[in-house]
């Protein structure tokens, strides 16, 4: 079975380049990245956040003009998605003018996930699929890396379920959809609502949910190929 494709587009002009590593570790949960590329002005903010100093990514030279980093993102995000390249959008930015771009991917059901700032503007936050704050928390010991996810930004600490209470929560989401299945596509950003609040990273001891579901094969089964795969209550 192969893992959603996404395509990694970072505001090379609004996030510095020290995030990387957290941005890194917040994108493992969400798929695999066949493109991973940074945008900005070459000859100011890009340069001095140090973005054409990292070499895993396509540094993508947006002009001086004003917006313009934020108006190619978005045309190559609608490039990448309508030409069926990716699966979905990992958006790296707080700024709240790329709202307009969440809003048509989510009415295309193309699930945009964004990493921004503390300074994020909830009218992007809370349109994309799931938000992760950076920096991410210094994990303990014995407590894997998590980020913060959440359909929006609540501001309190996150908390940690158990296994039960996460497949009580989704047999209830499998109950309540026609078909009695869900998109694992979707299924991180149906968990994340009906949980808010809750790190469901952590909750699952640092698994994808690919993973997780491998250990819950008495309760749930998960079907198909690629993006068309889906899980529903085992049989």
């Amino acid at each position: 079975m192969t893992e959603p494709n996404f395509a990694l587009l970072i505001d090379g002009d609004n996030i510095r380049s020290s995030l990387y590593p957290d941005i890194r570790r917040a994108t493992a949960e969400i798929g695999q990245m066949t493109s991973r590329r940074v945008y900005g002005n070459a000859t100011s903010a890009a340069m001095e956040n140090g973005w054409p100093n990292v070499t895993q990514l396509r540094f993508i030279h947006s002009g001086t003009g004003k917006n313009a980093t934020d108006l190619l993102i978005c045309v190559d995000a609608m490039d990448l998605v309508l030409r069926g390249v990716v699966d979905g959008i990992i958006l790296v930015t707080a700024d709240g003018d790329f709202s307009h771009l969440a809003h048509y991917l989510r009415e295309r059901r193309t699930p945009l996930h964004c990493i921004g700032t503390a300074q994020i503007s909830p009218r992007l936050s809370e349109v994309a699929a799931s938000c992760t704050i950076v920096p991410l928390p210094i994990p303990k010991a014995e407590i894997p890396p998590a980020p913060i996810l959440a359909a929006g930004i609540s501001g309190k600490p996150p908390k940690v379920v158990d296994d039960k209470a996460l497949c009580k929560t989704l047999r209830r989401l499998l109950q309540e959809k026609k078909g009695g299945t869900l998109p694992m596509l979707r299924l991180h950003q149906h968990m994340g609502e009906a949980l808010p609040g809750v790190d469901l990273i952590r909750s699952k001891n640092g698994k994808t949910w690919r993973q997780w579901l491998s250990t819950q094969k008495d309760s749930f089964a998960i079907h198909g190929e690629g993006q068309n795969r889906y899980v529903r209550a085992a049989p």
